[in-house]
């Protein structure tokens, strides 16, 4: 039989025999596809014995012990080939295998049949619960498997040569590697999406989140705006984290793939250390230099490239009108800066000139002032000495005779 019929014929079975293995409000087709209903509920049953939605009626009751005989069983007929089920299906069979304690062998066969189709998950097959006794809600180191396994089987299928049906084997080799790199960009998608979701459990440890998120290469991430977020929520969630913790989170990030919005958005987190803060600011600005560097290059040969100018102009329009908003304000403002800047300058200056004008001012009319006082104080005594000299000299000369005249003969009088 064709793997594909098998592999039908074999979630058919589950979906009978297994019914704790469906989703509220979903299904499986006939064929074996997955289908939901119009309300698009993803939230999974509790418990093992269960009653189908909209049926009315309930299956018989199954013990766990045969439900895991069941369990290993289909896991061990599931075909190798890959694609016979879906990687849907396969989760919630891995759901039900760690609920039910299957044997670790199985576990890891199963294992390594969803990392062989893991790009094909969703964020809800994902959350999966962690069933023994973790300190974290969801089981985070069976996705660390799960991508692991992937990585591997990229890694195979990229150095494994084989026959291939094109005519041009270059030509293909070239097609495998666009869908496996397109591959590894949906899965690095889906484990941003997961750590944003699992962020929020206070229990995660900083290394779990770090490991799983440098798990992938860096290839896989043309933007890291999702990685971004994941980091925001883990800062929320975790506000005691110490600034080399802070660091350290960070450095799973790459400044230089963050968009426009992303870069507005950083650069006003207060959760961000300040130095991942200013690489988002230098890596913008380095950008926009570059892109303004390009425009006058091609403005300057405009007649040679003239179809990768109006590229340009077209990724010029493209982009988005709040940051073009955003960016000519910040031009208005650091030109005002640099204007008031400019007059406080020359106010300085003048102000400066003032006060030398000022102060030698001051200097000349201080020096005069004190030899002045010096020298009228001088002028005083010397007017004050001639004056008495001369009234002196007026009374001798208008009284000497007298005086000589008077004077002996008093003394005369006296010594007789």
């Amino acid at each position: 039989m064709r793997h594909e019929l098998i592999g039908a014929s074999i979630m058919q079975y589950a979906t009978k025999w297994l019914p704790g293995l469906i989703k509220e409000g979903s299904g499986l087709a006939e064929d074996g596809s997955n289908s939901s209903n119009s309300n698009g509920s993803s939230s999974w049953r509790g418990g093992l014995h269960m009653i189908i939605a909209g049926s009315g009626e309930e299956i018989p009751t199954v013990q766990a012990k045969d439900q895991r005989m069941i369990v290993e069983s289909l896991i061990s007929i599931l075909p190798q080939q890959k694609d016979s089920v879906s990687c849907s299906f396969l989760l919630r069979l891995l759901r039900m295998a760690n609920m039910l304690k299957v044997a670790p062998a199985l576990i890891t066969e199963l294992e390594k049949r969803v990392g062989m189709q893991f790009e094909q998950a969703t964020l809800a097959d994902l959350l999966i619960p962690s069933y023994n006794k973790s300190e974290t809600m969801y089981d985070i180191d069976l996705v660390q498997r799960l991508l692991e396994h992937f990585i591997i089987q990229e890694q195979t299928e990229s150095s494994s040569p084989s026959i291939y049906p094109f005519p041009d084997k270059h030509m293909h080799d070239g097609s495998q590697r666009g869908t496996n790199l397109n591959a590894k960009m949906r899965v690095a998608r889906l484990v941003d999406s997961y750590l944003t979701e699992v962020s929020r459990d206070r229990n995660l440890s900083l290394t779990k989140f770090q490991v799983l998120a440098e798990a992938l290469p860096d290839s896989a991430r043309t933007c890291d705006d999702g990685l971004y977020r994941a980091i925001d929520s883990y800062l929320k969630a975790h506000p005691t984290l110490s600034e080399h913790e802070r660091k350290r989170l960070c450095r799973v990030m790459d400044c230089q793939k963050l968009s426009v919005d992303a870069c507005m958005h950083a650069a006003q987190n207060e959760r961000l250390p300040l130095r991942v803060v200013v690489q988002v600011l230098f890596s913008e600005q380095v950008k926009i230099s570059n892109a303004i560097a390009n425009i006058s290059l091609k403005d300057a040969g405009e007649s040679h490239y003239q179809p990768l100018v109006s590229h340009h102009k077209s990724l010029l329009e493209a982009t988005p009108q709040s940051f073009q908003e955003g960016w000519t304000a910040a031009k208005k403002d650091i030109n005002t800066l640099k204007f008031e800047l400019e007059t406080v300058k020359t106010k300085y200056v003048e102000l400066q000139n003032d006060m030398d004008n000022l102060q030698r001012q001051f200097n000349k009319i201080a020096k005069p002032k004190q030899a002045s006082a010096w020298t009228a104080g001088w002028k005083k005594l010397s007017k004050l000495t001639k004056t008495t000299n001369v009234e002196t000299h007026d009374i001798s000369s208008h009284i000497p005779n007298a005086e000589q005249t008077t004077k002996p003969r008093r003394w005369r009088n006296s010594i007789s």
